[in-house]
């Protein structure tokens, strides 16, 4: 065979695998095209009415409720040690004697086993930013549940403090699982309208269990033998083998499903979701997950934790992690030791046990009208209210405190505790969970709402030091004066809150995704608007011409939003009289030196890059320097890790 004859055969099969790719391209093009109008129809769809919504979902509001359910076992015991401080029975079994004929738990074995718990769940939330992504959050949950039921046998048959420390220690690693999973679960199953109601449901379901503890210490607050607080201990059993029993048969999350690349499986789990007769085609919910996915894809390298850190990523996790820890900054510490902090303040026993039932319930009451508070007002305005309504009663508690010791005085600071509660309950605590739900991207979520969550325990521990301290007779002897601590706080928290905390009301985890992006303002998000069809990085171009045609073609896809701008002309070089200057804005995340593409045809091209843009500028020739033949096309590009802009410039 000739060698010539070998070029031809191989220039030929050259031209058939240009063709293939070719064709490829276009159907692959094509296809893209199809799943954008997929995702653009479902995302309009997501917009209805709550109630349109209820009835649409009823099976998507069962399924999420269950999972938070496990929240009420973490919420009860939390509450369950502080309390029993007060509790005669387990004073005389685990406290000293003070001289007057009482027993007090030393100060240190307060602050120990009331947060001993808090420290195991920092340790499980971040084991299961880890074992959750791998195996979805169906098994995780029933895994931790499983735990949770022979950890209990510990500070059940405990005697000591040691072990009682113990105890409290192991069951609240399971706790870190669940709620890095519920809230995590509750906003990716939910639609659009509920979304702020299932992940406050976290908050309903805390608020149940902290009634459920003042109702069983209530009941056995006159006990004198051991079983007045170890049937307690006892009473958490009660809730592992039925959720057991029910979320086996739950739905794992089809936003993970999407994750993994099961999309058959997601569309199956959308369709289980849905009331029967819903007109939702489960396909185009499916590429509105694949959408958003694939955006944050492309702006975040990785899903592991170092990934929250980086770009504008960074920025949710702040977010996110400050949330949760100014739970803690605004008066929750307090409320969270109600009964003791009535029995320190001059309260017998009957009457603080009875004013920490009350106090439950008001909140309870609040968390309730929260549902409702959520879908009429943002999710910003009411924190904001929230907050700085529970600032204005810290600081009257503490007024009043160091005003006066008098009976009158002690009624008077319960008051305004239980205002802090009805407070917390209707704002503050409820919206928490929907705000860190929302502000992390869809990618990251298993491990922003676990480093989120864990932010709280790792304050909870020296902040609760701060507490029992302040409180206890035996160590600051501080009583009500303590609310000027946390006055102090809690003015932080609402600073905070205002410049840094968005507005995520009616946003799809899309829009977000956009709006961080583009490093909007936190004051900005409720009044930026975000078209249907925009996906990722925003190129500003700026013509020093107006006579020339510019046009601006997105050549990775045609989903990039473009926008052009005219700045007045200005001659940059002698031989180069007009210019075009494309920048890729990128607020947070670094594009690094080759962002960059240099200039092709009769175009003069300078390459800049900075950490927060990249800027490419393009100069005509002019015909001093060198003559140009009638119509013709010189182009450039730009390009960066979020995408490609091609300018053609005719002439």
């Amino acid at each position: 065979m000739s060698l010539s004859h070998i070029d031809l055969e191989e220039s030929k099969e050259k031209d058939l695998s240009q063709h293939h790719e070719h064709v490829h391209e276009h159907i692959t093009h094509e296809a893209n095209k199809a799943v954008l109008a997929q995702a653009i129809a479902a995302e309009d769809q997501e917009h209805m009415g709550v109630w349109q919504a209820l009835k649409m979902f009823p099976k998507a509001t069962f399924w999420s409720f269950m999972v938070s359910f496990v929240i009420i076992m973490e919420a009860y015991d939390n509450a369950l040690v502080g309390n029993l401080m007060a509790q005669p029975a387990f004073q005389m079994q685990f406290g000293e004697p003070v001289g007057d004929g009482t027993y007090q738990v030393p100060a240190a074995w307060q602050s120990a086993c009331n947060y001993a718990s808090t420290i195991g769940a920092f340790l499980g939330i971040i084991t299961c930013g880890y074992v959750q992504p791998h195996l979805g959050y169906k098994k995780t949950m029933l895994g931790s549940l499983i735990l949770m039921i022979a950890v209990i046998f510990v500070p059940f048959f405990a005697t000591t403090l040691p072990v009682l420390f113990v105890g409290e220690l192991l069951c609240g690693f399971p706790w870190g699982f669940y709620n890095a999973i519920a809230q995590a679960y509750a906003s990716e199953i939910a639609p659009l309208p509920l979304r702020g109601i299932f992940t406050m449901y976290n908050q309903s379901c805390w608020c149940t269990g902290q009634l459920v503890t003042a109702g069983i210490l209530y009941a056995f607050r006159n006990g004198t033998d051991k079983w007045s607080y170890k049937i307690p201990f006892a009473i958490q059993w009660v809730w592992p083998v039925p959720l057991i029993a029910i979320l086996a048969f739950a739905p794992e999350s089809p936003w993970w499903l999407v994750r993994k690349g099961k999309l058959a499986e997601a569309e199956r789990v959308v369709q289980r979701l849905e009331a029967k007769g819903t007109n939702r085609d489960p396909a185009n919910v499916v590429a509105m997950m694949q959408r958003t996915i694939e955006i944050e894809n492309t702006l975040t390298e990785g899903a592991s934790y170092a990934a929250v850190f980086k770009g504008v990523d960074l920025r949710r996790t702040c977010v996110a992690s400050f949330m949760f820890a100014a739970q803690l900054w605004s008066g929750l510490l307090i409320g969270n030791q109600a009964t003791y902090f009535y029995t320190v303040a001059g309260m017998g026993s009957d009457k603080a046990f009875a004013l920490g039932l009350g106090t439950a319930a008001i909140q309870w009451v609040a968390v309730v009208c929260a549902f409702w508070a959520v879908t009429q007002q943002g999710r910003r305005t009411l924190y904001l209210y929230g907050v700085g309504f529970q600032t204005v009663m810290l600081l009257l508690i503490g007024v009043v405190a160091a005003a006066s010791k008098t009976s009158a005085s002690f009624w008077v600071q319960a008051t305004f505790l239980m205002l802090i509660f009805a407070s917390y309950g209707l704002t503050v605590g409820p919206i928490t969970f929907t705000i860190v739900a929302e502000v992390s991207s869809v990618k990251l979520r298993a491990q922003t709402c676990a480093i989120a969550r864990a932010s709280y325990y790792a304050m909870a521990v020296p902040m609760g030091y701060i507490t029992s301290y302040s409180l206890n007779p035996t160590a600051w002897n501080l009583h009500g004066k303590s609310a000027f601590i946390w006055f102090a706080t809690a003015t932080g928290v609402f600073v905070f809150t205002y410049f840094m905390v968005p507005e995520t009301k009616d946003r799809s985890f899309r829009e977000l995704d956009v709006l961080y992006h583009r490093g909007v303002p936190a004051r900005k998000f409720k009044s930026t608007v975000v078209d249907k069809d925009e996906d990722d990085f925003q190129a500003i171009i700026w013509t020093h011409d107006p006579a020339d045609d510019i046009t601006v073609t997105p050549s990775r896809r045609e989903i990039s939003h473009v926008q052009v701008e005219r700045v007045r002309q200005h001659r940059m070089v002698a031989d180069f009289d007009y210019a075009y200057r494309v920048t890729l804005q990128d607020p947070l995340a670094d594009l690094g030196t080759s962002a960059l593409l240099g200039g092709c045809g009769d175009l003069a091209s300078r390459g800049v890059s900075h950490s927060r843009e990249a800027r490419l500028d393009i100069w005509r020739p002019t015909s001093r320097s060198r003559s140009l033949d009638g119509d013709r096309r010189d182009s450039a590009i730009a390009q960066s890790r979020f995408g490609s802009v091609q300018i053609a410039v005719l002439k």
